[in-house]
């Protein structure tokens, strides 16, 4: 009887956890596999002895499916660390200047203070390729309270800088509570110190470091489930990334497509790899409030998509990195 394929059942092999150029994988993905039969749900179909179920047309050629035919995996994992010269800028608000007590509403006087603020701010918002915003409160009450209450300051004030123009595509917003103290919280003055409101701003994306990975490494075709080879790929690098990752600012996990195919399918597809590579994160023991998700879908390619090669590098998840800002 025939059964679906899991294209990675074959042993793992090849995924290196260093700073080189990731070697296009010629597994096509979120297209048909030339030379092979698949059942309705795309997937490779085979015999009962486990072999691929070639078609008719079927070549030697055509012997490009990681599991099939002896083909295996070749897509390293690609480390990039930021590179100083990416410009990162950052203010620091107090919270008491823009919120009354205990509330997230902007009152107008924190209007105001984000813009002169605003003013020292290089790079500005609108030139940057992205801007995060960091609620923090200092530690008196209750820890979970503290943690939403920081997120939905960092919303608020969020929302008012997309009402003064800025592209909210370009914002992500996080509430790290009473995570991240600058000063003790043993006093009043300390405490207040703490309450505050950063907007840090990325001026080009390589001030960020990026662990890429080749969706190839973690999931099957058309899929956003996690391979069990792909839980020992994250597994490695999440281990060995386990300073950088504790000590960041912010995380963003990022999926990306090739393509091929619907634009709509690619974009749903690429926000269900990066939510399952994200919680896959925070069950290692990741800080859950660092970490934002988003799906790029076909719109950010590293390679040419008129290639089989260059389509497998575009086919990725991106963890980057935010370091502490000094």
């Amino acid at each position: 009887m025939n059964i679906s394929k899991n294209l990675f059942s074959r042993a793992l092999q090849g995924v290196v956890f260093a700073a080189v150029l990731a070697a296009g994988s010629a597994v096509a993905e979120d297209r048909m596999a030339p030379g092979y039969a698949e059942d309705s749900g795309s997937n490779v179909v085979t015999t009962g002895s486990g072999d691929c179920l070639h078609t008719g047309s079927w070549s030697e050629a055509d012997a490009t499916i990681v599991g099939c035919d002896g083909v295996v995996l070749t897509a390293p994992v690609e480390v990039i660390m930021g590179a100083p010269s990416g410009l990162v800028g950052a203010i620091v608000i107090p919270s008491a200047a823009l919120f009354a007590f205990d509330k997230a509403e902007l009152t107008e006087e924190g209007k105001a203070a984000i813009e002169e603020y605003r003013k020292t701010l290089r790079p500005e918002l609108s030139e940057a390729y992205e801007g995060i915003i960091v609620g923090h409160t200092d530690s008196v009450g209750d820890a979970d309270y503290n943690l939403g209450l920081s997120k939905r300051r960092a919303d608020a004030v969020s929302a008012y800088l997309v009402s003064t123009g800025v592209d909210s595509a370009k914002l992500r917003e996080i509430g790290r509570g009473e995570n991240d103290p600058i000063a003790s919280n043993d006093t009043k003055e300390g405490q207040a110190e703490n309450r505050r409101v950063e907007i840090i701003v990325i001026g080009e994306p390589r001030a960020l470091d990026n662990i890429r990975f080749p969706s190839v490494a973690l999931f099957p075709r058309r899929s956003a489930e996690l391979t069990e080879e792909g839980k020992t790929v994250l597994d490695s690098n999440i281990d060995d990334a386990r300073v950088m990752l504790n000590r960041s600012v912010f995380i963003e996990v990022i999926g990306h497509t090739d393509d091929v195919g619907d634009d709509a399918y690619n974009m749903d597809l690429s926000e269900q790899r990066a939510a399952a590579v994200s919680q896959y994160l925070i069950d290692a023991g990741v800080d859950a409030s660092k970490i934002v998700t988003a799906g790029a879908g076909e719109s950010q390619p590293i390679a040419t998509n008129t290639t089989e090669e260059g389509r497998a590098q575009n086919r990725r998840v991106e963890v980057l990195v935010l370091g502490r800002v000094k």
